[in-house]
C-alpha cells in the first residue's frame, strides 16, 4: 500500500530505529572492514538518502543533504545511547 506524499514529510521513530540499528552495526563492528559492516554502512547511507529525497528535498529547500544526514546521525546516536542506559529486560 503506498503512502500519500504528505505522509512522508516526517521522519518517523521507526525510520530512526531502523537507521540506528544499521549505524550501530558498522560503527560498533569488531572489524569495520568486514563485509557485514560495509553492507550495513551502505544500507544506512542509502536509507538516509531515501528519507532525504522523500521527506526533505521536496518540502524544505533550505536544508542540505549534509545537514539532514548530520541530524539523522545525531538522532540515531541519541536513540542508541538511550537503549544502552535501559536495564536489561528479564528473559521470557
Amino acid at each position: 500500500m503506498s503512502e500519500s506524499p504528505a505522509a512522508r514529510r516526517l521522519v518517523t521513530p521507526a525510520d530512526i530505529i531502523d537507521l540506528a540499528e544499521l549505524l550501530d552495526r558498522f560503527v560498533s563492528a569488531d572489524d569495520p572492514e568486514s563485509a557485514t559492516a560495509k553492507a550495513a554502512e551502505r544500507d544506512y547511507e542509502a536509507g538516509v538518502a531515501r528519507l532525504f529525497e522523500a521527506c526533505v528535498k521536496p518540502y524544505y529547500s533550505g536544508v542540505t543533504f549534509n545537514q539532514f544526514r548530520g541530524h539523522v546521525r545525531w538522532r540515531c546516536r541519541e536513540y542508541l545511547a538511550l537503549q544502552a542506559r535501559k536495564p536489561p529486560s528479564p528473559p521470557s
